[in-house]
């Protein structure tokens, strides 16, 4: 720490997460650097500190004034994730008081943090087109359809949890507060994927992640009807218009 403070870059530095609040044997390091300008494009450093793993991010002057001026963010892009670690972290350099001024900001609640719609919509054809394809491997009658789902469902179950948080509109904030929050919340989602921890035959995993993936959905973002068309763009996004475009290939009548 001493030796950030004392270099000219450094403008700020601030720590968070259990780095903030008292590390344990099993924390990490959570550090933010502030930079004069970030004209090395340097996101992050990965290292060890005093035997913790230690997860560095740089951001610079430039960002911070910018985050300043703004009352919406995304939630679960760097915006979002820069308020949340700042609003719990405890600030250790700030010789000019830009950290303060932003943390000020933020206990006064004037950001608003959004989820968009486009994200959510790729959320939401994401899981449903994982299901499909899971539900075709676990029906075949072919061993290494069934060997590829046990490989399949290990990234298709923790999509389930971020579409879980975006459809609500809760920012993700990683698998701890995840867990936290549905023990508050949603103890019988909870509960499922705790059955699905436990299963030893792909007959029960598959059981408990088709519960899971019916619990998952809220709002407007349900299960793909049977006569589902859907269109991705080739930016990996869901666009209506582009369903209409498929129908007049094949000669529909669009409203």
């Amino acid at each position: 720490m001493e030796e950030l403070k004392s270099s000219p870059r450094v403008r700020g530095i601030f720590v968070t997460g259990t780095t903030a609040s008292g590390l344990s044997p099993s924390s990490d390091i959570d550090l933010v650097v502030i930079l004069d300008e970030n004209k090395e494009k340097i996101r992050s450093v990965y290292t060890t500190v005093e035997g913790h793993f230690s997860d560095i991010f740089f951001f610079d002057v430039d960002f911070l004034k910018q985050l300043q001026d703004k009352g919406n963010i995304l939630a679960n892009d760097f915006d979002g994730m820069f308020v949340e670690w700042l609003a719990k972290g405890k600030i250790e350099h700030d010789p000019e008081g830009f950290l303060l001024a932003l943390k000020d900001k933020i206990s006064e609640n004037s950001f608003v943090q959004n989820i968009t719609e486009s994200e959510k919509k790729s959320l939401w054809a994401k899981i449903n087109y994982n299901f499909i394809a899971n539900k075709r491997y676990y029906d075949s009658s072919n061993e290494l359809y069934r060997k590829a789902l046990e490989l399949r469902l290990l990234h298709s179950v923790i999509e389930l949890f971020i579409a879980y948080f975006s459809f609500r509109s809760i920012p993700w904030r990683g698998e701890k507060e995840a867990v936290e929050y549905l023990e508050q919340n949603d103890q019988e989602f909870l509960l499922v994927f705790n059955n699905y921890s436990k299963s030893n035959t792909i007959e029960d995993k598959m059981k408990h992640y088709e519960e899971l993936f019916a619990r998952s959905f809220f709002g407007d973002h349900q299960k793909w009807p049977d006569d589902f068309v859907i269109a991705i763009s080739k930016e990996n996004q869901y666009n209506q218009e582009l369903k209409n475009f498929w129908d007049k290939l094949l000669g529909h009548r669009t409203n």
